[in-house]
């Protein structure tokens, strides 16, 4: 199993019954001060993703914007999350824009993933995607309308546990609309969602929800995470 979305420095909630379990997960972080403990994790199975979340923009400085630069300089497999646009919280988005786009200019130059926070700005964030040599991992996804202009460029579409909130219809429209290749799974610990109990009851739970077994969903997920961090 795999967890495309988390919060490494977290320590993972006591109903993610399964986190032994995992074979390999992606870890953001949201601003410069978390950069550091990161760093310090010795997990093998730990992705490491290194950015500043919308919500603090204000700590993209010229010194933090230098530092992530000697963090991806000095680390091959390093990468860049959590970025994005949240129109609800995180000041104007203009500026949370420039943010991002600088963010985005230096994985593109490096050659690596960025993980993307995005609430209520599907069209600004796959403008500033486009044109640019990139693979996405567009976490907590949950816009069909929007699957088939990103899946023409190389996002990946990570769903979460807080999708199980919606109904059974918008999540199956949801997943109807997401190609195979590009499916993840994650689960944004230590933010969870209600009714959390582990990678596999929330696989098995979607599973019921679209008529897939959990295993397949599970095999789908990691897989695609294989492609995506050979």
């Amino acid at each position: 199993m795999i967890d495309s979305h988390l919060h490494g420095i977290e320590q993972a909630p006591e109903g993610y019954g399964d986190f032994s379990e995992l074979s390999r997960i992606v870890s953001c972080v949201a601003k410069p001060d978390e950069w550091d403990r990161q760093m310090q994790i010795d997990d093998p199975r730990m992705i490491k993703c290194y950015g500043v979340h919308p919500w603090f923009g204000e700590e993209w400085t010229v010194e933090s914007k230098s530092r992530l630069y000697n963090i991806l300089k000095d680390d091959p497999d390093a990468h860049v999350g959590e970025i994005g646009l949240d129109s609800k919280r995180g000041g104007k988005i203009l500026f949370q824009t420039m943010v991002m786009i600088q963010q985005l200019d230096l994985a593109e130059y490096f050659g690596r993933v960025v993980s993307i926070h995005d609430v209520g700005c599907e069209k600004m964030v796959l403008d500033s995607l486009k044109g640019r040599k990139l693979k996405a991992i567009l976490h907590s996804y949950g816009s069909d309308s929007y699957v088939k202009p990103y899946s023409e460029m190389e996002c990946y579409f990570s769903v979460s546990p807080r999708l199980l909130s919606r109904s059974d219809i918008r999540v199956q429209r949801l997943m109807e609309a997401i190609p195979e290749d590009r499916l993840l799974l994650e689960t944004d610990s230590p933010v969870c969602g209600k009714d959390f109990k582990g990678m596999r009851d929330f696989a098995e739970r979607l599973g019921s929800i679209i008529g897939k077994p959990a295993d397949d969903l599970i095999a789908t997920a990691e897989e695609n995470l294989r492609r995506l961090f050979p």
